[in-house]
C-alpha cells in the first residue's frame, strides 16, 4: 500500500464497513423484516458453530455435558449461556472488513477471510470451553475478566492476521503476476 490516496481509500472503505455495521445492527435488523431474518440467521450460524466447537473441545477433554441451543454445562456445574454478543459475529465482521478494505485480489480474499474467521471461531470456542471448565472447577464464572481478556487476545490475533495478509499473502500473490 503506497501513497496517501491508497491510505485514504483504505480508511474510507473501513469507515463505510463500520457505519454499515452500526446501521445494520441497530436499525435495519429491527425495522426491515427480511434483513432482520437474514441478520438473525448470521447470528444463528455463528452460535451453532461456536457452540458445537466448544462442545467438541469439552468432549475431547473428557467432560460430560448437558447442552441446548444457547447453553453448555459440564455435569456438576451451573454452565454458561452463549448470548449473541458472545458468538463472534461482530469481531468476524471487523476482521473481514479490515481485509476487504485493504488492497488485494478478491480471489485471494475469498480464502483468507473464511480462514481467519474460522481461527476467530476456534479461539472463541476455546474461550467458551475454558469458561465452562473454570466454572466447573471453581464453582463460579468470571464474567468481566474473561470477556475483556478475550477481546484483547482477539484484537491481537486480528492484527497479526492482518500483518500476515500484508507481509506474506499479498507479496506472494503479487510476485506470481
Amino acid at each position: 500500500m503506497g501513497g496517501i490516496k491508497e491510505i485514504n481509500r483504505f480508511l474510507l472503505k473501513l469507515a463505510a464497513f463500520y457505519f454499515f455495521w452500526l446501521f445494520a445492527d441497530s436499525w435495519l435488523s429491527h425495522n426491515v423484516e427480511l434483513f432482520a431474518r437474514a441478520w438473525q440467521f448470521c447470528y444463528h450460524l455463528f452460535l451453532i458453530g461456536v457452540r458445537e466447537l466448544s462442545i467438541l473441545m469439552l468432549h475431547i477433554s473428557g467432560y460430560e455435558l448437558v447442552n441446548d441451543y444457547r447453553s453448555i454445562a459440564i455435569i456438576g456445574s451451573y454452565g454458561i449461556i452463549i448470548g449473541n454478543h458472545c458468538v463472534g459475529f461482530g469481531i468476524s465482521y471487523a476482521f473481514a472488513s479490515l481485509i476487504m478494505s485493504y488492497p488485494g485480489p478478491l480471489k485471494t480474499k475469498a480464502w483468507f477471510i473464511p480462514l481467519g474467521m474460522l481461527l476467530i471461531m476456534l479461539m472463541n470456542a476455546g474461550r467458551i470451553a475454558w469458561v465452562a471448565i473454570t466454572g466447573f472447577n471453581t464453582g463460579y464464572i468470571m464474567q468481566v475478566e474473561q470477556h475483556d481478556l478475550f477481546n484483547y487476545i482477539i484484537y491481537v490475533l486480528i492484527f497479526l492476521m492482518w500483518l500476515v495478509w500484508i507481509r506474506f499473502v499479498l507479496p506472494r500473490v503479487q510476485s506470481k503476476r
